[in-house]
């Protein structure tokens, strides 16, 4: 069963649901992913890997819609994901148009199900290969799930509260919700020692990508301990961007915009790549297209 959760998961987290909820997340949440969905479909990004997926993986989602009564690519507004920096400990949260009751059935056949009830929610307990899985409704339109039952209790903690969330500029600097947004605090994340040199040197990351003005762009920022890792990290960016369109033809004739500043003030560093949309979709079928490095 679990493994079906993390199907659902596994055939949508190339897109990186609705718009961002900042309140759906703790405080104390070291890293979150959101994926609008809904936006996805209304971009000529979102509609290519839509296609690219429904080609590829048609049949497991008309099996999924079959055995949970709902299609990922078609009843789906929103994922986010989120975790607390330790290895496996994440909670999702899935916003969509659920038979609640269907879901719920097929849960509850689950080997070793259990169900208990915590702040007057029904939550749902099972194994899958020994390891215990936790879901929940917190509402007809939001499904919880985690292995880990605690962060499952706090999300639904969080989610009952609805506290006000503070204003995220950073998500909509660049005329509106991103299509795809993640935030980590690398400095309170469990990482292993090998991590890059270029991720070591960032004490907090946000990156959001966007489709608007019919480009496609990604923008980053970086806070770093002081004003000497942030210009480090912004020559070092730029040299990963140079080597990459030297060495890859795929990149010859793009009309690739780059802006990277490193901020001594703050410190931190503030990227922009982008890319007209026509171009960005061709180089994401070619890179599709091309056998990876074990085929």
């Amino acid at each position: 069963m679990r493994s079906i959760f993390l199907s659902l998961l596994a055939l949508i987290a190339p897109l990186f649901a609705g718009g961002i909820v900042p309140s759906q997340v703790p405080a104390s949440a070291k890293w979150q992913l959101h994926a609008d969905l809904d936006a996805m479909r209304g971009s000529e990004t979102g509609k290519s890997i839509f296609a690219r997926i429904a080609a590829d993986h048609g049949a497991k989602l008309r099996a999924f819609k079959r055995m949970f009564s709902i299609h990922p690519l078609n009843d789906l507004r929103g994922i986010t994901l989120y975790g607390d920096g330790k290895p496996d400990h994440a909670v999702a949260l899935i916003d969509g148009t659920f038979n609640r009751a269907h879901i719920e059935d097929v849960l509850g056949a689950a080997d070793s199900h259990e169900t208990s009830v915590y702040a007057g929610i029904a939550v749902h307990h099972w194994k899958d290969k020994e390891v215990w899985q936790h879901a929940a409704f917190s509402t007809e339109s939001l499904l919880v799930f985690s292995r880990q039952k605690e962060l499952l209790h706090q999300a639904l903690d969080v989610l009952k509260a609805n506290a006000p969330a503070k204003p995220a500029p950073f998500l909509t600097a660049h005329g509106g919700s991103p299509l795809i947004a993640a935030s980590a605090r690398l400095s309170e994340i469990d990482m292993p020692g090998d991590e890059a040199r270029l991720v070591r040197m960032a004490k907090t990351l946000q990156v959001a990508f966007n489709e608007q003005g019919g480009r496609f762009t990604v923008r980053i920022g970086a806070g770093t301990a002081d004003a000497a890792d942030a210009e480090n990290l912004r020559r070092m960016l730029d040299g990963v961007i140079a080597f990459v369109q030297a060495s890859d033809a795929r990149f010859d004739g793009l009309d690739l915009r780059t802006d990277l500043r490193a901020d001594p003030a703050a410190p931190d560093l503030k990227a922009t790549l982008s890319l007209p949309v026509g171009e960005w979709i061709t180089l994401m079928e070619k890179a599709a297209a091309s056998p990876g490095p074990d085929r």
